[in-house]
Formats: C-alpha cells, sequence, structure tokens
C-alpha cells in the first residue's frame, strides 16, 4: 500500500504559452478543421473547474494516500490546462473570433442548479468521469494520428500535445475516486452509465454547434469544400473521432477501467517529443 510520502504518479507542468504568432487558420490551412478545434478550446476552461471543482468537493472522503496525491496532481493540471486554454481563447479575439463567448454559453450548460436531479456531489463526479473518458480518448487517438498533429501549426501544437499527454496521465482519477466512494452496486453503474449517455450528448452537440458558429464568425459558412472534408476527418473511417467509438463502447462494460486502454507508449513517445518530464 502507498504511504503518505508517495510522490504523485504524474507530474504538474506549469506552462505559459505565447499565442501572439498563431495564425488564423492554425490546424492544416484549413477553416473547419481549425474552428473544431477552437470550438474544443471554449469548452476547456470552464469544462476543466466543473472537473476540479467536483473532485475537489469529495476529496476529504478518500483515504487511500496515493490516490489523495494524485487527485492533488489532477486538479494542478487541469487548473493550468483552463489557464492556458483561456488565455489562447482571448488571443482567438484578434483573428476575430469570439470564443469567449462561447465559454459563456459553457458556464450557462454546466449550471446544473437549473436541474435539481443532477445537482449533487455524486451526479457532478459522474458527469466529470464520463467527459474524463471522452477527453482521455479523443487526446490519446490525436496522438495516434499523427498526420494530425503534424497539420497543427507549430505555434499550437506543443499546448495540444501537453495537453494530450496530461489527459492521459490522469485519465484514471475521478473515475478511482468514484468507484472508492460510490461504485458499490447497480444503482451506482446505472447512475455513471445515464451520465455518460447527458454527457456525451452534450459534448458533441457543443463542439458541432459551436464550430458552426466559428465557421459563421469567419464567413466560411458557404465553404463547402472545407467542411466536407472536415467532417471526413472526423467521422470517415479514419476519422477522428470515429476511432474512438469502440473505446468509448467500452466504458459501457462492467469492470470498466481507464487503463484497459494502455497509452504508456503514447506518452512516452510524445513525452520525448516536447521535451517533457
Amino acid at each position: 500500500m502507498a504511504t503518505a510520502a508517495a510522490k504523485p504518479s504524474f507530474p504538474v507542468r506549469r506552462q505559459d504559452f505565447e499565442f501572439s504568432s498563431v495564425p488564423k487558420h492554425w490546424v492544416d490551412n484549413d477553416a473547419f478543421m481549425t474552428h473544431i478545434f477552437n470550438a474544443l478550446s471554449s469548452l476547456f476552461p470552464d469544462g476543466e473547474t466543473f472537473f476540479v471543482d467536483s473532485v475537489r468537493a469529495v476529496r476529504d472522503q478518500i483515504d487511500d494516500p496515493q490516490l489523495q496525491k494524485d487527485i492533488g496532481a489532477f486538479i494542478g493540471q487541469e487548473a493550468m490546462h483552463a489557464k492556458e486554454h483561456g488565455a489562447f481563447n482571448e488571443a482567438a479575439l484578434t483573428h476575430g473570433f469570439n470564443i469567449k463567448r462561447l465559454e459563456g454559453w459553457i458556464r450557462g450548460m454546466l449550471d446544473v442548479k437549473k436541474v435539481p436531479f443532477l445537482n449533487n456531489k455524486r451526479c457532478h463526479l459522474a458527469g466529470t468521469v464520463a467527459l474524463e473518458h471522452f477527453t482521455g480518448i479523443l487526446s490519446a487517438q490525436l496522438m495516434k494520428q499523427e498526420d494530425m498533429v503534424e497539420a497543427i501549426d507549430p505555434s499550437m501544437r506543443k499546448l495540444w500535445v501537453w495537453h494530450c499527454i496530461e489527459e492521459n496521465e490522469h485519465k484514471a482519477v475521478a473515475f478511482d475516486t468514484y468507484q472508492a466512494l460510490y461504485d458499490q452496486d447497480v444503482v451506482d453503474y446505472a447512475l455513471r452509465m445515464g451520465i455518460m449517455v447527458l454527457a456525451t450528448t452534450f459534448i458533441l452537440f457543443a463542439i458541432h454547434a459551436f464550430t458552426l458558429e466559428l465557421m459563421r464568425q469567419d464567413r466560411q459558412l458557404l465553404n463547402i469544400r472545407s467542411t466536407v472534408r472536415g467532417l471526413s476527418r472526423l467521422w470517415g473511417r479514419r476519422g477522428l473521432f470515429s476511432r474512438t467509438i469502440p473505446e468509448f463502447l467500452d466504458y459501457f462494460k462492467p469492470g470498466f477501467h481507464p487503463w484497459q486502454h494502455d497509452t504508456q507508449f503514447l506518452l512516452h513517445r510524445w513525452r520525448r517529443e516536447i521535451g517533457a518530464k
């Protein structure tokens, strides 16, 4: 058993990225693909804060010293993600993209006080577990598709690789916290599955709706070629999203754990690439 002196299983890396030289269309010089990533970035400042709050709210109930250490590192990593994506979203105003407005929409969507039966610590944590699974498998898939990473402008590449690495380093922390506190019977399992369905609907709607809004802001709504090509890169046979479907469905299997998807080889490869320890 871990002792109280044990180190976290992963580090908190302090970052301070510079966004003044980011081009307007920074993914493959393409409007639609850029705005998919911009839409994802709009989710992070308030989404990551929600994750931190949900885990912090139950932290005092966790007895395991190693999990306590990992929760602390999880909070540090997620807070840094929120900070850096918030800074990028602010900088995107230079190109006329009001990602900050989309952040406000996310803030409203995450206001679970509007839905009384969801406004409790268990549901908040179950939502975090679900969305952490989504971000974990999506970030792993991005790291597997090296051509997609190479399509990201160098001014933004390290931000996204760093974020993907850390999403996989801490992908089991919220899950382990939920299991330690709640996942004891079929009711807890059913709640976690139901929340996953709601969370997936929410995040897929937000990503695509926000991409459409950003295409509107960019005056690219009639750029059918970019849209069709982008949708194929997301949802085609080898698409970034479509190739996550089998791992997404694994979540619904009794006995599933996030580290059944072993991404250590990806972590080693991309840590070396960006010089991360």
